[in-house]
């Protein structure tokens, strides 16, 4: 009877303590779960991804004061002005040969209005230049210019925007000023250069072209009548910093001059002087040819200010 009892005490002692551990392991997985089920509800706190949109500057065009840009072979530039109805517009481009511009390319210049119309498209190479000629703006408001090659990688270029009452915007990413003034005037151009250049040639006679002719406005130079070899010279002293093929010019030779002033000889049959070399005016560059983009034999001369072409009648004697 007595073992019976003290058994009953060990089974008593033992349930009471199994009780006691039962109880506080609740406890702690009650108190355990909470903490964890907490953490659990607690969301990480994240910032928002923000995604960053590249924004351009917009590309003004200025009155009269040329814009430059470099063209690869797959980009296309896009300009803008503000044209109001009624206004007739142009558009004249140049690159450089020589000096950032592949000879061979070919590339577009397209006039779009407000509505995304295609005013106008002309279609050009290095040596036949894009000009664009819109007489009459169909409504007020931003009208753009887009650039873009055809083949080749034209390189750099200049643009030059024309409007029939003076009125145009200018800027780069910024709000245009209301008044523009070209950064150098034509008559400053002719005080500087009066007297400075001489006839390339001995002849005078103009056998095609002229500057901007109405037959083909992109033409830039004089086509001077001449004989197969006949003798081409330097219109004024220089430094000679270009003489090679130059795509639709065939061979050509550029001169740099003082004062920002080059002039231009093409389609040479031969090309007698070296990149480098200093000459006198009226020393001999070559003969006259026909090669590149030419019906017969003469010599296409350009004279360019500050790299922008102008007419080589205006500055000669």
């Amino acid at each position: 009877m007595g073992m019976n009892t003290a058994g009953g005490g060990k089974s008593s002692l033992s349930l009471f303590t199994w009780a006691a551990l039962t109880a506080i392991l609740a406890a702690a997985a009650y108190l355990g779960g909470s903490a964890l089920a907490q953490r659990w509800m607690e969301l990480p706190q994240t910032s928002p991804i923000v995604t960053q949109v590249p924004v351009h500057d917009v590309a003004w065009l200025a009155l009269d004061d040329p814009v430059e840009g470099t063209l690869g072979a797959d980009s296309e530039d896009s300009w803008q002005f503000q044209g109001r109805e009624g206004q007739s517009v142009t558009l004249e481009m140049w690159l450089y040969p020589g000096s950032g511009s592949d000879v061979e390319a070919e590339l577009a210049v397209s006039l779009i209005a407000p509505d995304g119309t295609v005013l106008a498209q002309e279609t050009g190479s290095v040596f036949l230049l894009p000009y664009v000629s819109q007489p009459h703006l169909p409504s007020t408001g931003l009208y753009s210019v887009q650039v873009a090659p055809i083949s080749g990688i034209p390189g750099r270029y200049s643009l030059a925007l024309s409007l029939s009452d003076g009125s145009a915007h200018v800027a780069l990413g910024e709000t245009p000023p209301p008044e523009l003034t070209a950064t150098v005037s034509g008559s400053q151009a002719v005080v500087a250069a009066q007297g400075m250049f001489q006839w390339p040639t001995t002849r005078r006679e103009i056998s095609g072209w002229t500057f901007h002719d109405p037959r083909n406005p992109g033409h830039i130079g004089l086509d001077i009548a001449a004989a197969m070899w006949d003798p081409i010279v330097a219109a004024a002293d220089g430094v000679v910093v270009f003489a090679e093929w130059g795509g639709g010019y065939g061979n050509l030779v550029i001169v740099e001059h003082e004062g920002g002033w080059r002039t231009y000889y093409a389609h040479f049959s031969e090309i007698v002087v070296e990149v480098g070399q200093h000459v006198r005016q009226g020393e001999l560059l070559g003969g006259a040819g026909t090669t590149g983009y030419s019906t017969g034999p003469h010599l296409h001369f350009e004279i360019r200010y500050q790299g922008r072409p102008v007419d080589p009648h205006v500055y000669l004697p």
